[in-house]
């Protein structure tokens, strides 16, 4: 039976290593700001890439029915403590987020167009809609749209993962008290989404105000290191690791969007909301092993300072008598 302790250590490494590389990767993303390549993007004429006609009623009919079943299974896990709700169905991540403005409802969405929401997604970089069908007020109801994003964590980039390139079918419904936006996908010219599904609701709220919830089923294809890599991940180590990437990409999107409904003009900062880095996730991963050792010889900490050098300070434990 392996030492319980030196598998600690071990398991320490390696994790610091992936929690202060995981640092630099997203600190370089943010001095450049974009990747070179970015620009080139944001100003080209992006087209549809798919075929509208290909696409009638029963494809359209069918996204709702797609979605409600996607509803049900993750209305039944618990929230976390931020309120997220997540699980895995195979490889793809189902997840539910949500955030309550003091903006009311009707302001909220006289701001913030529901069929065009995909532009406030955190890392959106260009796209292109091809609405099919209006209502009697002339508001999208139908449409096709294609969405090119920064690989999601922004240091996948740096292990050579492509942008997310992805064109959907989109439905959207609006009522008195309640807007919704649904998607499913039907195309990825560079292969990069496996499943990309999901949806946006606008609801007023008892008090007043506006909530937001998105819910997403997808699955992107990773870089090669990353997939020969993942097979060898601890399953908590890797279950932690796409839950801080989800949580930190869709704080950043809730604060876009609640931001517009609030008015304001200012885009919010990629890294936004990104002050708890995965020395979280390492605590979390690591609570197995302390539990299995019965007394742990370590357990990770979160520095109380990072000096101009570059180093970590972290408060001394006190000693036993």
């Amino acid at each position: 039976m392996p030492d319980i302790p030196l598998a600690e250590e071990a398991l320490r490494r390696v994790l610091a290593v992936a929690d202060r590389t995981a640092e630099l990767a997203t600190e370089l993303v943010t001095a450049l700001r974009m990747r070179p390549n970015d620009a080139a993007i944001r100003t080209a004429a992006i087209p549809l890439g798919v075929d509208v006609l290909a696409f009638g009623h029963a494809e359209f009919e069918a996204v709702a029915r797609h979605l409600e079943l996607l509803d049900q299974l993750i209305s039944a896990v618990p929230p976390g403590a931020d309120g997220m709700r997540w699980r895995y169905l195979d490889e793809a991540v189902l997840f539910r987020c949500e955030a309550e403005v003091s903006t009311p409802f009707d302001e909220f969405t006289a701001r913030v167009d529901i069929s065009r929401v995909i532009c406030l997604t955190s890392g959106y970089l260009a796209g292109c809609t091809e609405v099919l069908a209006r209502d009697e007020t002339g508001r999208p109801v139908r449409q096709l749209e294609r969405s090119i994003s920064r690989a999601q964590p922004a240091h996948l980039a740096l292990a050579g993962a492509d942008v997310l390139d992805v064109c959907k079918l989109e439905t959207i419904d609006y009522g008195p008290d309640e807007q919704v936006l649904r998607w499913r996908q039907v195309h990825s010219a560079n292969g990069s989404a496996v499943q990309d599904d999901g949806s946006v609701f606008f609801a007023r709220t008892p008090g007043g105000g506006t909530r937001v919830t998105i819910c997403a089923h997808q699955q992107f294809a990773l870089p090669a290191l990353w997939r020969a890599i993942t097979p060898v991940l601890w399953p908590a180590v890797r279950r932690a690791l796409v839950e801080d990437a989800y949580r930190k990409s869709f704080r950043i999107t809730l604060r876009t969007i609640a931001a517009g409904g609030q008015g304001s003009a200012e885009p919010v900062a990629e890294t936004a909301g990104a002050t708890s880095s995965l020395w979280d996730a390492v605590s979390r991963t690591a609570e197995p092993l302390t539990l299995l050792a019965g007394s742990a010889p370590w357990k990770p900490t979160r520095p109380e300072c990072t000096d101009s050098s570059g180093f970590r300070h972290f408060k001394p434990e006190r000693q036993p008598l």
